[in-house]
């Protein structure tokens, strides 16, 4: 991994996902900027951080002639206020930051944030955690390996997870594995006013399909009126993984090969006895520690692994999960700037 090329770092937003992030920068950079426009979070960053400067907004760091080409930002407040807080940076003269996801709530906003980025030489990372794990690259590996072939589905059940909170992550994973974005979105999808961090923000319910293309699904199905935890499968012709991303731990089994040779055919079905697998696989992690890693390539110079283009592409597919579950209908993905919905904003964190 590169070395970092900044050696200041800046957090907007203490809340349960900045916490976590100063710990991190609080390790890594000599010097820490907190900025939080609540109060009591702001005491709460001055107790566990008392050597860093904490204040309410970016003007009072400005004031003080923050060194801003010499740092890596890191905005961890709530989806709708991540594009304008990204250009505010960008116009001060930040050039490395990491962005918690959803890049943006509007498809347009994402996709102005790539654009400024690339045309300013502006490192734009996202926190797709899921990609600093390696499980997707090493799961298409291993199924390489044991002549799995492709994986053609991959199905996530459970509670009030919520399509854009955690689903965002899965959706992404999906593009991953099938090394394509999602060309349209259909199902049931749907936006309630139950989140306990802020009454206005959407938890979002239903059910979504996502097509990438010669008959490979992403299902979500998440029902807000259960608190079952999120449970994720992926689908080979003859296998099936169960990932669980807190611990990177990886199940996998496959259809019995004599009786998959007696009968070929695809629609002779049977359970998956044989197990194959069950453990890490090799150079994967499970989540904890992977925002250490989107930070150094936000603040160095090498590759990046989950690039803003990443980020708007899965804003994208959420979004587009939302209108159709609105319109009843299938919607063409990504979605563009001739999209009437493209500029349209959702409450989504």
């Amino acid at each position: 991994m590169a070395d970092l090329v900044r050696s200041s770092a800046l957090l907007i937003g203490y809340g349960s996902v900045g916490r976590r992030h100063a710990a991190a920068l609080a390790d890594m950079f000599p010097s820490l900027a907190i900025v939080e426009t609540d109060s009591a979070a702001r005491e709460r960053a001055r107790a566990a951080h008392p050597t860093s400067k904490v204040g309410s907004a970016l003007a009072e760091l400005d004031a003080e002639r923050f060194p801003w080409r010499d740092t890596v930002a890191v905005i961890a407040t709530w989806g709708p206020s991540h594009a304008r807080l990204f250009h505010e940076l960008a116009d001060l003269g930040v050039r490395s930051v990491l962005c918690e996801k959803p890049l943006a709530s509007s498809a347009a906003d994402a996709d102005a944030m790539v654009a400024r980025a690339a045309r300013e030489g502006i490192t734009l990372v996202v926190n797709h955690y899921l990609r600093y794990t390696g499980i997707a690259a090493a799961l298409r590996g291993f199924a390489a390996e044991q002549a799995l072939g492709e994986p053609v589905a991959l199905v996530g059940t459970g509670g009030a997870v919520c399509l854009a909170t955690n689903g965002i992550h899965w959706i992404d994973f999906a593009a991953e594995l099938f090394a394509v974005d999602p060309s349209s979105v259909t199902g049931s999808a749907f936006g309630e006013e139950i989140n306990p961090r802020a009454p206005e923000l959407l938890i979002v319910g239903g059910t979504a399909v996502w097509s990438f293309g010669s008959g490979r699904e992403a299902v979500l199905s998440f029902n807000n009126r259960s608190s079952v935890a999120l449970n994720l499968q992926v689908y080979f012709r003859d296998a099936v993984a169960d990932v669980r991303a807190d611990d990177g731990v990886v199940r996998i089994a496959r259809r019995d090969r004599d009786a998959v040779a007696a009968y070929p055919a695809v629609t002779r079905c049977g359970p998956a006895s044989e197990l194959l697998f069950d453990g890490r696989l090799p150079d994967t992690t499970g989540a904890a520690g992977t925002g250490v890693r989107a930070i150094r390539e936000a603040a160095g110079s090498g590759p990046v692994t989950a690039s803003g283009r990443v980020g708007a592409a899965a804003v994208s597919a959420v979004i587009g999960a939302l209108i159709a579950g609105r319109e009843r209908r299938a919607i063409e993905l990504p979605l563009s700037p001739g999209s009437p919905w493209h500029a349209e904003e959702w409450r989504i964190s």
